[in-house]
């Protein structure tokens, strides 16, 4: 009997490379897909040879539903290497923002704190230990936290929740759960104004409840140079800012912020088996 399966939350995210595509969306009238659709599209679109297996639907999340009166192990495996494929590429439908960026050069002295829009999108390839892997980071929407305004960004079921006045991370949510909350609020990857030369230090509290684990954070931040840099994306003028533990000076992250952008474009971290390398694949603002 026919029945439908879905890829899982943590494995969703795709590119239809070089085209623009519209979808009929509930209540019809064209719009414009996601980010993370595009990216399902691009690894249905590698994995679309399955007897017995066919396409229900590509959520706005990414998620890729289908149809299927046949065993989904070979289809699975299909979808984990085309991901692994894609991230490998890491090209993108670069939109016209990016290719103006790239003119663009970041301001001289300081720069402010970016205003998020609810739609804004960026899409990054992840190259960790465990593996390839893209995911996009959507702003899903703004709520208040502890009497402060938060943007909520979304990514898969994930939901990741930065302060709008310093873009400081308080609270992720898996799945509705809490997996991770800082107390005080402080931790920044970037510190605004933002400046070369300038530092930081942050102290606090982190909560991992899902864990059962929790310990005490200190690091110290620095604004180290102003340089152009290049990733899928384009070629970018950011600010690089480095991280250590401050209680024994080890590395822990190095970003590379672009003002255009208002993200991230490139960002090193130490991870469990060694590195952790994300780069900018394509965004849109709203």
């Amino acid at each position: 009997m026919a029945h439908f399966d879905r890829i899982p939350a943590a494995q969703r995210h795709v590119l239809m490379l070089g085209v623009t595509l519209m979808v009929c969306m509930t209540g019809c009238g064209m719009a414009r897909m996601t980010l993370a659709q595009e990216l399902a599209w691009d690894l249905w679109k590698q994995c679309d040879s399955f007897p017995g297996i066919q396409l229900k639907e590509v959520r706005q999340d990414g998620q890729i539903w289908v149809w299927t009166t046949s065993d989904l192990t070979a289809w699975r495996e299909c979808i984990n290497k085309a991901r692994e494929d894609q991230a490998r590429r890491g090209v993108a439908a670069v939109p016209a923002a990016v290719s103006e960026a790239v003119q663009v050069s970041a301001a001289r002295g300081s720069v402010t704190a970016p205003i998020w829009k609810v739609g804004d999108e960026w899409a990054f390839r992840s190259d960790t230990p465990s593996g390839l892997g893209t995911f996009v980071w959507e702003v899903d929407r703004i709520e208040s936290l502890a009497g402060m305004p938060h943007y909520v960004i979304k990514a898969g079921t994930r939901r990741i929740y930065y302060r709008v006045d310093d873009l400081a991370l308080a609270r992720e949510e898996v799945d509705g759960r809490i997996v991770r909350e800082i107390t005080p609020s402080t931790w920044r990857w970037v510190a605004f104004p933002l400046t070369v030369g300038a530092s930081w230090t942050v102290k606090y509290h982190e909560e991992r409840p899902v864990d059962r684990q929790s310990d005490e954070i200190e690091r110290t931040c620095k604004v180290e140079a102003e340089e152009a840099i290049a990733v899928p994306a384009g070629t970018f003028q950011t600010f690089r800012v480095a991280c250590r533990n401050t209680r024994n000076d080890a590395w822990v992250t190095t970003i590379w912020y672009s003002p255009q952008v208002k993200q991230m474009i490139r960002e090193e971290s130490a991870v469990t088996g060694g590195k952790r390398v994300r780069e900018l694949m394509t965004y849109r603002h709203r």
